[in-house]
């Protein structure tokens, strides 16, 4: 069944063209992810299919019910939920069965929306779409706020629905969980890919592959083209220069000269017909590769932050207790949990902002913390990006600055713009930036992904995996932790658990599929321990017996 029909629509800011010539139809089962930089169009052009934007070109048909959960909404923070469905019109017992079916128990309904988790007020939306019963759903950003539970909760959710989904997204695992086809928006078209985010990426990379050995075949028949051109002309010119007008068999061949000459005009003609004949291939774009000359971060201790017994409590209610952990020199960190675990008061913890209520956490001498909140308070506002980054970077010269900003997105003219005129996702990366050129040796990160496009989320993975030092980043991103981490920490309400590995082999373990793979670890771990011990014994050096000893307290 056909849900929508858009046929060539145009959308106009000013003198900028947001969307050209945008046509395609929509069918039952159809589960669709829009992706393309922020300010591309996507959030307008869904706008426009919901009917909520009614100032474009072309023609949209729709032959369904459509539910539109937009990518910001202000929810009444003063209602209870059970107000905030009295706005529309719903049968009683349809919507308490789907409260059920989304996890909420009937006393739920007397809580105040301003009370809500995130994940609990998306639930809540689209229980107040579902009442309507449509066949088609468009979501804008539905997993902003979310954490991992609930995100594979709604990822099962869409899995579920029988009707058309179409959804915009920068959560790459999120999309490879649910979408079938995924579309492009850049440069005002729309490209289509069939299969989910990975397979969309797999086929955009042998595009770019092919698109390079075209624009190198171009420029070769262009180049050869020229030297020819050069050469007939050469030949032209030269004619009959250097002969004596008196000599008469010179006179015959001035006469052979002007005919030949003739002929190599003619062919220059058409060589030059054949240049501007050429298809003309565009250089494909590729961003700049990120390789700054990073400061010397050398630790010489192996352990840079140790946390034994950590607590801590606040008006005698725990968040958590008795946390252990290790970081190590080279260690790459992605910390996971739910929303409210605490996860962002242990970074606070480590940073020394806080004092952990029990325990304690020892941080060696040498160590050099850069710290990345949420809310990037320190970014002065009236500054431009590459004042902010000379004034924060002194060491640093303006031309590694704006190579360096070119690689995080920041174009010519960018660097003059004033860091309160930047939109979030680009105060984040100027916060970034700052981080990675700055002396730290250890980076703290807390949700640095929040706000950013797909492209900008590869840009910062690109520069982590060149960073030299070691990191703890918060994130709900499972995509960018499989791509840089080398240890995944869960916090949980069991406490803290660190799993040495990446996300793939933390999901096997998980799932029971990694436990031969510990065990044996452990038997190599004891034999390890039992080995150095009886070096220990033997030892008599003071330097020899402080390394045994660093060594065992790794184990």
């Amino acid at each position: 069944m056909l849900l929508i029909e858009t046929k060539e629509v145009n959308k106009w800011i000013g003198a900028r063209q947001l969307l050209k010539d945008i046509s395609f139809n929509i069918y039952q089962g159809d589960k669709v992810g829009f992706v393309g930089r922020n300010g591309t169009g996507k959030s307008t052009l869904l706008k426009i299919i919901s009917g909520q934007d009614k100032e474009y070109q072309g023609q949209i048909i729709i032959n369904t019910r459509v539910g539109y959960l937009p990518q910001y909404y202000n929810y009444p923070a003063a209602q209870t939920v059970e107000e905030f469905f009295t706005e529309v019109s719903y049968d009683y017992g349809s919507f308490l069965r789907l409260m059920k079916e989304f996890g909420f128990e009937t006393d739920f309904l007397d809580r105040q929306i301003g009370n809500c988790s995130g994940g609990e007020q998306t639930k809540l939306q689209l229980i107040r779409l579902l009442i309507k019963e449509p066949a088609l759903l468009i979501l804008d950003e539905p997993t902003n706020h979310l954490d991992i539970e609930a995100r594979d909760w709604l990822a099962n959710f869409l899995n579920k629905f029988k009707g058309g989904i179409i959804l915009v997204s920068h959560d790459r695992y999120f999309l490879d969980q649910v979408v079938k086809e995924v579309w492009e928006l850049e440069d005002a078209e729309l490209k289509e890919y069939t299969g989910n985010y990975s397979d969309y990426q797999k086929q955009r990379e042998v595009e770019l592959e092919r698109e390079k050995r075209e624009y190198q075949k171009y420029q070769a028949e262009k180049k050869s083209l020229k030297a020819a051109i050069q050469k007939q002309q050469q030949f032209v010119n030269k004619g009959d220069k250097g002969r004596k007008k008196t000599d008469s068999f010179a006179k015959m061949l001035k006469g052979i000269d002007k005919k030949r000459a003739g002929r190599m005009a003619q062919k220059t003609k058409s060589l030059k017909m054949q240049l501007e004949q050429l298809d003309k291939k565009e250089k494909p774009f590729e961003y700049k590769e990120i390789n700054p000359e990073f400061e010397n971060r050398e630790l010489h201790s192996q352990i840079m932050i140790q946390g034994k017994g950590v607590g801590k409590s606040f008006q005698s209610e725990p968040v958590f207790k008795d946390l252990n952990f290790t970081i190590s020199r080279g260690s790459k960190i992605a910390l996971l949990g739910k929303n409210g675990i605490g996860k962002t008061i242990l970074l606070k913890l480590i940073l020394g902002q806080q004092k952990p209520t029990t325990g304690e956490i020892f941080r060696t001498g040498a160590l050099e913390i850069g710290y990345f909140s949420q809310k990037m308070a320190d970014l002065h506002g009236q500054d431009t990006v590459l004042k902010e980054l000379q004034e924060k970077l002194p060491d640093r010269s303006e031309e590694l600055i704006r190579t360096f900003l070119g690689s995080m997105l920041f174009k010519g003219e960018d660097v003059f713009k004033k860091i309160g005129d930047l939109s979030i996702g680009e105060r984040v990366r100027v916060a970034f930036t700052i981080l990675l050129l700055s002396k730290a040796n250890f980076l703290l990160l807390d949700e640095p992904l929040n706000h950013l496009d797909i492209v900008s989320r590869e840009r910062i993975e690109a520069a982590l995996k060149e960073y030299p030092g070691s990191f703890l980043i918060v994130t709900h991103d499972r995509y960018f932790a499989r791509k840089i981490a080398n240890e995944i920490w869960e916090l949980s309400n069991n406490g803290l658990e660190c799993f040495q590995g990446n996300y793939n082999d933390f999901l096997k373990y998980k799932q029971g599929e990694f436990k031969v793979g510990l065990e044996l670890e452990d038997e190599l771990i004891k034999m390890k321990r039992a080995e150095l011990i009886a070096r220990l014994e033997q030892a008599r050096d003071a330097e020899e017996i402080a390394r045994i000893e660093s060594q065992l307290e790794q184990l």
